[in-house]
């Protein structure tokens, strides 16, 4: 049987659900826009977010899964809706990976290049030292000191 409560409550949860999914949509479409820059971006913000968000989105479908005949008592359009959504949450997601991973892969080769420079700085450095007359000379691997020698 049917109660008109029933419904109401069935159907907030679903609307509750649309609204966690539209928040997540928003926050993957703004994070996809900050890597788009290829720069190093601050993120902590709409991760932290995102995750209550996505937890929220995982408890409502446990719920779902678990109650799937009082779901039944929902509305067509509603079903709809939230349906449209998943689909609109899968691909922004889909999209959301995809940045994440070129964004990766550019701090990788940031990362390698510096690493790079820095090698070729330190094997630069250990080629070139300063003579007893102050003179760059080439070819001293040995460190060179500019303290007095304290030899007997």
């Amino acid at each position: 049987m049917q109660f008109p409560s029933d419904k109401a409550k069935i159907e907030l949860a679903i609307d509750q659900a649309i609204a966690v999914a539209d928040e997540i949509i928003l926050l993957a479409e703004e994070e996809n826009r900050r890597l788009e820059s290829g720069r190093p971006v601050q993120m902590q913000d709409l991760l932290e977010r995102k995750s209550k968000l996505v937890a929220e989105f995982s408890a409502f479908f446990k719920s779902f899964n678990q109650n799937r005949e009082a779901f039944l008592f929902a509305s067509d359009e509603k079903f709809n809706i939230l349906q449209d959504r998943v689909q609109s949450l899968a691909q922004i997601i889909f999209q959301n990976a995809s940045s994440l991973t070129k964004a990766a892969n550019a701090n990788e080769r940031r990362i390698k290049t510096i690493m790079r420079a820095v090698r070729e700085n330190q094997q630069h450095a250990a080629l070139t030292s300063y003579g007893d007359r102050g003179q760059q000379a080439y070819g001293s691997v040995q460190p060179v000191s500019i303290k007095r020698s304290h030899e007997v």
